[in-house]
């Protein structure tokens, strides 16, 4: 079976496919990656064959119009907001305005019509009989449709897209404009196909969450297990040694940072929350984020990157900006979490999902001192609830089917085309 991948040059979108493709090429399947070249080296870094589509994407500096982007504004800082829960606010006309705005600022950025066309111009060589496509990512299910694949989306977070999309038809959406529809319609008519509702959420949809985390959207989701990926790595000597007392793993994350290169809290606050606590505290942070702190505290220690999935088993909690891969690495390995949610996609959603299940804390980032830092991860540290909550929640994931597991069902979906 040939299965082909697609995402947009992202690092986090394309490690959060790598265990799948893997399992896939492992069962003895022909397996490519396709995003635009700038990703490129990051797949080859994976040990899967690349394929390059369309221009370089410059997610970080452009917007969907080849506008510059407003100085610290993304798709998230715009009026209408994908993560939008509130039901006084989500009326037709909001919900239109949110597919209006990602399709014309966001999707059509990462799915433009030169990666499309790079991208059904080598599944036409191909053939592809599975394609399985980044959520965001809506040049995989036109190249299956095109090529008569089968397809798959593969969830990377909170699936606020099939949220919004059942708003949208219980609205009553369909009997007037709807912008994804026309958006996708412009692009299939590009290669002689045409729209169905097949195309916004695939055949099938891969949720590599937790089942506490799913929305009711009608969508069929094939649940996977959250197998970590953090890179091609080295382990460190230092991680095989006991930590002489609790560690605490500190991490801002990677996509904010090298997409738009800013964080959203200070290392300095991080850093005066810790010091003189009785614990080890391993900061993953660049030199430009330390740089934010006067003084680094004797019980820090600094490192550019570390491997997350060598880390967490080591440590007692774990502080971090709420990505879907740190939270799903730290729930694998059963560390308490403190999360200060960043506001892209669905951090502050999967934040307060995780404390729901009594397995961590979330302190609001425009609210963070140092002073509650401290407290609330003493807190972590002390109170013995947290751990056990997040024991609870690994054993509960531990029993979701790992990515070899669904290779059948994959098989079975290409092989009723």
């Amino acid at each position: 079976m040939k299965v082909l991948f697609t995402t947009f040059a992202a690092n986090a979108h394309l490690y959060n496919l790598v265990p799948m493709a893997w399992a896939l090429r492992a069962a003895g399947h022909d397996v490519r990656v396709a995003a635009q070249p700038d990703l490129a080296d990051a797949i080859v870094a994976t040990g899967l064959p690349a394929v390059a589509v369309g221009p370089v994407l410059n997610l970080g500096g452009r917007s969907g119009n080849d506008q510059e982007r407003p100085a610290g504004k993304t798709v998230f800082d715009w009026e209408f907001d994908i993560t939008e829960t509130r039901e006084d606010r989500l009326t037709l006309d909001y919900v239109r305005g949110v597919f209006t705005t990602w399709c014309s600022i966001a999707l059509d950025e990462l799915s433009s019509d030169a990666a499309l066309d790079d991208l059904v111009g080598f599944a036409r060589s191909w053939q592809p009989d599975l394609v399985v496509w980044d959520a965001l990512t809506y040049m995989g299910p036109i190249a299956a449709r095109v090529t008569g694949a089968a397809h798959v989306r593969m969830l990377f977070g909170l699936d606020h897209w099939a949220r919004m999309r059942a708003l949208f038809a219980g609205l009553g959406g369909a009997g007037g404009a709807d912008p994804m529809a026309e958006w996708l319609s412009g692009k299939l008519e590009r290669h002689g196909c045409a729209f169905d509702e097949e195309l916004v959420l695939g055949q099938r949809t891969l949720d590599p969450l937790p089942p506490w985390t799913r929305f009711p959207t009608g969508a069929d989701y094939l649940p996977v297990r959250h197998v970590p990926y953090n890179g091609p790595s080295a382990v460190p000597s230092w991680l095989s040694e006991p930590p002489a007392r609790r560690r605490v793993c500190v991490t801002l994350g990677m996509s904010r940072r090298d997409l738009w290169g800013d964080d959203q809290f200070s290392a300095g606050d991080l850093f005066a929350a810790v010091a003189g606590l009785d614990v080890e505290v391993i900061a993953t942070l660049t030199a430009r984020q330390a740089g934010s702190a006067s003084a680094v505290p004797d019980n820090v220690r600094l490192f550019d990157f570390v491997p997350l999935d060598a880390l967490l088993p080591t440590c007692t909690a774990v502080l971090h900006h709420g990505g879907a891969g740190t939270i799903g690495n730290a729930v694998v390995h059963g560390v308490p979490q403190l999360v200060i949610p960043g506001n892209m996609w669905d951090k502050a959603g999967l934040a307060d999902l995780l404390a729901g299940q009594g397995a961590g804390l979330v302190l609001e980032h425009d609210q963070v001192t140092a002073g509650q830092l401290r407290a609330q991860l003493s807190r972590l540290l002390d109170e013995p609830s947290f751990a056990a909550s997040a024991e609870k929640v690994r054993a509960e994931v531990l029993e979701i089917p790992a990515p070899a597991q669904i290779v059948p069902e994959l098989e079975r979906l290409a092989g009723a085309r």
